[in-house]
């Protein structure tokens, strides 16, 4: 590796020790200087070298993950390195957008530098590298519906397996209360099939783990500690400790600590070994126990440390010895050789705090930073991958090529039956990539077929989708009719928005799966609704697509201070990635007031409100409100001229086009204007409804919501 006149200075061993001593970034940049040197730091027994080496630099270190979905960074703090008071972190990565679907929040401890990642509002799991800034997402294969503690829920923890040199997600299932299955995912392995797989052995979880505990990894094992009278010994009540093999693939027993109660205790790992904390309670002291399973094999149990409160010597202000009184956390022990342990513990209530405390002295000293988040972990320098990408693991072969290519050609209900036929199809078929390659063989060959919706009038809505061409040609099959008055604009790239007429109501829904979403953008009140505290204005939200980022969005317009954009004094833009826990406001503003009485239109990445009426000037046509998806900038474009009458205009899409319809009530025509790829308005249609009363604009009914259900459901 080195050059032949300093090989007979500085021998290979002592550069490479040199490298085991560096951070994981600087390592992987060295790589890159030549081959040699890459093949040499990339060797499973240099990144196990430079694990053992590199964490014992500057004492420990904790990893601070994103504070919300809207951020997108991973930061690392240590108490070592930091003078005391001062809060700075170090960012260690920036989170991709894709990745935060809702708030990401660690779910366990690190395992050999790698992180799980879970995204709590979609339920996915991620597996990342804060170290070497690599970022990768777990199969999805979640279960039909939402969780339900006890009933219908899966825990999820990392591990790894010595004996193959590969790191494992293992996956307990649990449906209607009873165990349903095991399953497990390889990681950056050479067998690892890009989707789950059952456990080797086959077996079932032996008991109920709690549904938000994560997995504990310690000692070639996972850990969980099961529900009362949900373990092996499921008669008398009590908790477990239930284990699972890495390498073996099977489930276990570990027997508490003697003398503990098994329902009070906490599980996580510590100095590379199980460990075990709870509260010991005499009549005369109360003190918090640690222990450490220092022997896997015999199951031997070592006290290794015990903080009595009642002896506690307080260092700083900010403490007090209602601390331990708290639940409590160790992160980090450490043991400088001479006696003196100490424990890095983190108190989880609403003044979340770190503190250390030192076994010699007996003191309890916080350390900061301030206010950190409740899943702080220990951080660890590693050079070990977070592997491929399932995707790419699961089209690598020509075979699943060729199967992607067949299956993109059939109907998405048909692929909804066959995500039964195995593991490998539903995972190839959830994936974004063939989602994207559906959706445009669909885009090239039909149009959407038209939908009635039918809204319930009960305590909660209720949507049915039926096609157009099952209710032609048979009188006694009518269609569902609405009965609650809302809007329905033209499907988005599969989906469909359903929005209620005051706007409180926006209903995400795919009429392939049934699958819908409410999303809420009104303010949370603290007060009765009489007292309300954030007026959220008069508005309307609209779905769009952002083919940039291959995601859908919302957008809602609201107007504050005025009926409507005429006469107010403020006006909010608010955007909404589905991906997200929740919308964020945007301070780009509208050039001219929209008409936020209807719903937008969207066409092409950009979204279309007609402009406020009454802002336009004599003999002039009115403006019509664009907003681009991907820059979130807005600007204006001309509508086509109206006629001179008190007719209405709404906005729809057309083969893929952006269209104005205009009504005239004394003609009872309908004039329908398409904007041409010279961006130029051109005369479409025009409709006579005097043949069709129901439909003519000299109707008592609400006729612009009908009409433009009606554009959508004939005409796409």
């Amino acid at each position: 590796m080195a050059s032949p006149e300093l090989a007979r200075h500085i021998p290979d061993e002592l550069i490479e020790d040199i490298f085991a001593r560096m951070p994981a970034r600087s390592v992987l940049r060295c790589r890159s200087l030549s081959r040699a040197w890459a093949a040499a730091l990339s060797t499973d027994a240099f990144v196990d070298h430079h694990l053992r080496l590199a964490n014992r630099r500057r004492g420990p270190k904790l990893c601070i993950p994103p504070e919300s979905a809207f951020a997108g960074t991973v930061s690392a703090w240590s108490p070592e390195t930091t003078p005391p008071g001062d809060v700075t972190v170090t960012p260690l990565m920036s989170v991709p957008h894709s990745t935060r679907n809702g708030r990401l929040t660690p779910y366990g401890r690190p395992c050999r530098g790698l992180l799980l990642l879970r995204a709590i509002r979609a339920r996915l799991y991620f597996v990342c590298n804060p170290s070497a800034g690599e970022v990768t997402a777990l199969p999805d294969g979640r279960m039909a519906g939402y969780p339900c503690p006890g009933e219908d829920y899966a825990s999820v923890g990392l591990g790894y397996d010595a004996r193959t040199r590969t790191h494992k997600a293992v996956r307990l299932l649990y449906h209607h209360g009873h165990p349903a299955g095991c399953d497990v995912y390889d990681i950056a392995g050479a067998s690892s099939t890009g989707h789950w797989r059952p456990a080797a052995t086959g077996v079932k979880p032996p008991g109920l783990v709690h549904m938000n505990k994560f997995a504990v990894y310690a000692q070639g094992h996972l850990h969980w500690i099961t529900m009362r009278g949900g373990g092996y010994h499921q008669g008398d009540g009590d908790s477990d400790i239930i284990s699972f093999s890495m390498a073996d693939e099977e489930f276990g027993f570990v027997p508490p600590p003697p003398a503990t109660n098994v329902n009070a205790l906490g599980v996580t790992e510590l100095a590379g070994c199980l460990c075990v904390y709870s509260e010991c309670v005499t009549p005369t002291s109360l003190s918090l126990d640690i222990w450490l399973l220092t022997d896997y094999s015999t199951a031997t149990w070592e006290l290794r440390c015990r903080i009595d409160v009642s002896k506690l010597v307080i260092a700083t202000p900010e403490m007090s010895d209602l601390f331990v009184y708290r639940e409590v956390t160790p992160l980090i022990l450490t043991d400088d050789g001479d006696g003196d342990q100490r424990v890095l513990l983190l108190s989880e209530d609403d003044d979340d705090q770190v503190v250390e405390y030192h076994a010699a002295s007996g003191s309890l000293q916080h350390v900061g930073p301030a206010s950190p988040p409740r899943q702080l972990v220990p951080y660890e320098e590693s050079l070990v991958s977070v592997g491929r990408p399932y995707e790419d693991i699961l089209f690598s072969s020509p075979s699943s090529q060729a199967l992607a290519l067949a299956l993109r050609r059939l109907p998405a209900r048909e692929l909804g039956r066959l995500k039964l036929v195995c593991r490998s199809w539903r995972a190839m078929i959830e994936t974004d990539t063939f989602a994207a390659s559906h959706n445009a063989r669909v885009r090239e060959t039909m149009a959407a077929a038209g939908c009635h919706v039918m809204l319930g009038s009960y305590s909660y809505l209720s949507l049915v989708f039926v096609s157009l061409e099952s209710c032609l040609g048979y009188p006694n099959r009518k269609p569902p009719l609405m009965t609650t008055r809302s809007v329905v604009r033209e499907a988005c790239h599969g989906l469909v928005l359903v929005t209620s007429v005051n706007g409180e109501t926006n209903i995400v829904h795919n009429p392939v799966t049934g699958a819908d979403r409410n999303f809420s953008f009104l303010s949370t009140r603290r007060y009765h609704p009489q007292r309300p505290e954030v007026d959220d204005g008069h508005g309307c939200a609209g779905l769009g697509y952002d083919a940039s980022r291959e995601e859908h969005v919302l957008v809602r317009l609201a107007y504050t201070g005025g009926e409507g954009s005429h006469g107010a004094t403020g006006c909010t833009v608010q955007l909404w990635r589905l991906r997200d826990i929740g919308p964020c406001k945007l301070t780009t503003r509208p050039p001219t007031p929209a008409d936020v009485g209807f719903p937008p239109v969207h066409v092409a990445g950009k979204m279309y409100w007609m402009g406020e009426q009454g802002q336009r000037r004599l003999g002039s046509p009115r403006d019509i409100v664009v907003f681009d998806v991907s820059t979130l900038a807005f600007d204006t474009t001309p509508a086509p001229p109206t006629l001179p009458d008190a007719g209405g205009t709404v906005l729809t899409a057309l083969a893929g086009k952006l269209c104005v319809a205009h009504s005239c009530r004394e003609t009872e025509t309908m004039t329908i204007w398409s904007k041409s790829s010279e961006d130029q308005w051109e005369t479409l249609h025009v409709i006579h409804f005097a043949r069709w009363p129901a439909f003519s604009p000299k109707a008592s009914m609400p006729w612009l919501a009908l009409l433009g259900f009606w554009l959508w459901l004939v005409c796409t």
